[in-house]
């Protein structure tokens, strides 16, 4: 499952450009699920939520259970 971000590029300037995915984190419940966020030219511009199961996600799991 993922979502497209969209920036206001006239409100802030671009972050120094990383590599992607920019930052990434799992969970512990449901097992074999992550979630990582990708940049484009410095601004956020998509959010994604991934499973390594045969269960496919279809919620965002609650950020209690994230860890890095």
């Amino acid at each position: 499952m993922a979502v497209d971000l969209m920036v206001d590029r006239a409100a802030v300037p671009p972050a120094l450009v990383h590599g992607n995915p920019a930052a990434d984190a799992w969970y512990a419940v449901p097992d074999d699920a992550g979630v990582m966020v990708f940049t484009k030219a410095g601004y956020l511009s998509l959010l994604e939520i991934y499973s390594a199961s045969s269960e496919p996600i279809t919620s965002w799991p609650e950020p209690r259970f994230q860890e890095r």
